[in-house]
């Protein structure tokens, strides 16, 4: 993941009073909580210092007006969809996110789907690394050509042998868990996100392997 994107960030929000920390491009704790406040207060410059106490909502609201939009037609990207890999743990282990992901836009880019490029926008490693895919102003190859369009297609690594029913920590760990939250919070700054989905709502997949919306919620 470059840092430009999330120096553009952490610039907004200090601008907007909620400061960030250093404008450093790492989307770290301080960044985090910054945006869980500005998000909190809908989008609102903050006239004083944010209360601690102020309710923080467990999926970001389309609070801005910032907007992402997909291919000539300008889908706005409404939508993240999670999936997974359905890799064992221990797959392509000790090797770099770079050759995972690249490994991955080969099943992609050969028979029998031949897709021109990797289907997923971002992938999320064991340990919490992330790596871009497609552009996000690129509609993906993830979830059928109706759905394709206006999501985010975000992949995690693992889920062999997943069912629609387990639990996240049953096939990803801590840092995927932290990873992905923080994604959906830092997609919600660019673009008017509304629902945070799993691919086994749109096919008869257990992909990504848990209930997203039970996730969502903590549980």
């Amino acid at each position: 993941m470059t840092r430009e994107p999330i120096r553009s960030i952490q610039t907004g929000l200090n601008a907007l009073g909620y400061s960030p920390g250093p404008i450093d491009g790492y989307y770290g704790k301080n960044t985090r909580e910054a945006a869980e406040r500005w998000l909190a207060a809908g989008g609102r410059a903050a006239p004083a210092p944010f209360p601690a106490s102020a309710p923080v909502p467990a999926v970001p609201r389309p609070a801005n007006a910032a907007m992402i939009y997909q291919g000539n037609a300008r889908y706005p990207v409404t939508e993240i969809i999670v999936h997974c890999a359905a890799t064992r743990p221990d797959w392509m282990a000790g090797r770099p996110i770079a050759d995972k992901a690249a490994e991955i836009r080969r099943w992609h880019m050969s028979a029998p789907l031949n897709w021109k490029d990797i289907g997923y926008h971002w992938i999320i490693d064991r340990d919490g690394k992330v790596l871009a895919g497609r552009a996000e102003n690129v509609i993906g190859a993830h979830a059928g050509a109706v759905k394709n369009r206006g999501t985010l297609g975000v992949c995690l690594l693992g889920g062999h042998g997943s069912a629609e029913t387990d639990r996240f920590a049953q096939h990803y760990t801590g840092q995927q868990d932290i990873t992905l939250r923080q994604m959906i919070d830092a997609i919600s700054l660019r673009t008017a996100i509304r629902k945070i989905s799993g691919h086994n709502e749109y096919a008869a997949k257990a992909c990504p392997g848990f209930d997203v919306t039970t996730w969502l919620k903590g549980a």
